[in-house]
């Protein structure tokens, strides 16, 4: 590989990066703009709750077909697509708020269908453009994005919205830049004909129309990827939705506070995944440890250290009447969430790793069916930690951090069985 290749694949990393930042720069938006919506278009809880989960319809739709376009036509083709359509829907919201419910559930929507198939691409595009031995670090550093997206996206909002012209300016705005990023894309990696990105590309098999399902059900390491991936949304979904409330409910801070409390423990992620992409890579460049043991490890940390953590939270909250909080008690509990979210980088070097491991030709089709079990798991956790809520009287550890901890534990001892020796599932087929 030449320096210039060199130069190219981690150019279209960071470009993969930065997608990831708008992906959830865009699903981020209307968690912050929904508050002075309601207020200017007089929604009812329904009504909000309506909004806020039409971006899942759209999401959970096209997970399998996303990854059978990426499989027929090549990532980059769809990732350009995906990011077009909801950078449209996400720039059209404010005509659509103005035109009704319809009309903005509809724009919703489409944000959603097109950031479904935005991880099943990218899979796709490292899986044939990125050798094994430099996986974990381009998978943690591209997907690593989600995390940054979705801190900005906490930090940048409410100022936009005060400063700039009010809500419909985050649409605007976060709208716009997915333009700007499909022109480069489209420029400087859609019609790519480098030898050097071609060489890797050509490692992974011929485009087909086939795909081996059966195959995939058969095999156990599939199922640890399916389980593991449901227990990351149940998790990172119900805390995105839930936590703002949790703290200031149960730590009886201030609205204005939690908000700020809650991008904490996403800084830390930020930080961790910085850390461990280089290691990572090290790792497995210089055969340090198996890709199998790398694999392994992330997903212990991840889910072990959170199972951990969040029993604890449970413990806590259990043990202290609101009225009883004290500033010492909120840092404890703030603190062990940023442990938690800390932890929980290492799924990038393990679960979004594991895909690409198994078959780097069916990568991007596998990502599409566990996701969707994923897009569930979000749709299930926000239901039921509320449903918990309403049938314990409002107790938080039984409601989110308990369910949550078991589910991890599951996932670890699941994630047992892994190995990332590759499979030939046309051969299984």
């Amino acid at each position: 590989m030449t320096e210039g290749g060199q130069k190219k694949r981690w150019g279209m990393v960071f470009a993969l990066f930065i997608a990831f930042v708008l992906c959830n720069l865009d699903k981020v938006n209307m968690s912050v703009a929904i508050v002075p919506m309601a207020e200017s278009f007089g929604w009812t809880a329904t009504q909000k709750g309506l909004v806020a989960s039409a971006f899942f319809w759209g999401y959970s739709f096209t997970q399998i077909p996303g990854g059978w376009l990426a499989s027929k036509y090549g990532g980059k083709a769809v990732l350009f697509w995906g990011v077009m359509l909801w950078s449209f829907g996400t720039l059209i919201a404010p005509w659509c708020a103005a035109l009704g419910m319809p009309a903005l559930l509809a724009s919703r929507f489409l944000v959603g269908l097109g950031e479904g198939v935005a991880p099943s691409a990218a899979t796709g595009v490292l899986a044939k453009g990125v050798p094994p031995s430099q996986r974990s670090k381009a998978v943690t550093s591209a997907f690593g994005g989600l995390d940054v997206g979705s801190l900005l996206g906490l930090l940048i909002a409410p100022p936009i919205i005060f400063h700039l012209g009010g809500w419909a300016a985050v649409f605007y705005l976060f709208g716009a830049l997915g333009f700007f990023w499909g022109a480069w894309w489209f420029i400087s990696y859609m019609r790519d004909s480098s030898t050097d990105m071609k060489e890797v590309e050509t490692t992974g098999a011929k485009k087909g129309l086939s795909i081996p399902w059966a195959a995939f059900v058969r095999n156990p390491q599939f199922w640890a990827l399916t389980v593991a991936h449901f227990t990351w949304n149940y998790f990172s979904y119900g805390l995105l939705a839930w936590l703002p409330s949790f703290l200031a409910s149960a730590m009886g801070v201030t609205l204005s506070k939690s908000s700020f409390l809650s991008i904490l423990p996403y800084l830390s992620t930020v930080i961790v995944t910085a850390l461990i992409a280089p290691l990572a890579g090290e790792l497995e460049a210089k055969k340090k440890l198996t890709r199998t043991q790398i694999r392994k490890g992330s997903q212990t940390l991840c889910f072990g250290v959170g199972a951990v953590t969040l029993t604890m939270i449970g413990l806590i909250v259990n043990a202290t009447p609101v009225a009883a909080v004290t500033n010492q008690t909120i840092g404890m509990v703030v603190g062990l969430l940023s442990v938690t979210f800390g932890f929980a980088a290492f799924i990038r070097t393990g679960l979004f790793c594991g895909h690409q491991d198994l078959s780097p030709k069916y990568a991007s089709i596998m990502l599409g069916v566990t996701n969707t079990a994923a897009a569930i798991a979000s749709t299930l956790s926000t239901f039921f930690t509320g449903l918990f809520l309403s049938m314990t009287g409002g107790n938080w550890a039984y409601s989110l951090f308990f369910p949550i901890a078991a589910l991890q534990l599951v996932s670890v001892f699941v994630f047992l069985i892994w190995k990332s020796d590759p499979v030939d599932f046309d051969a299984v087929a």
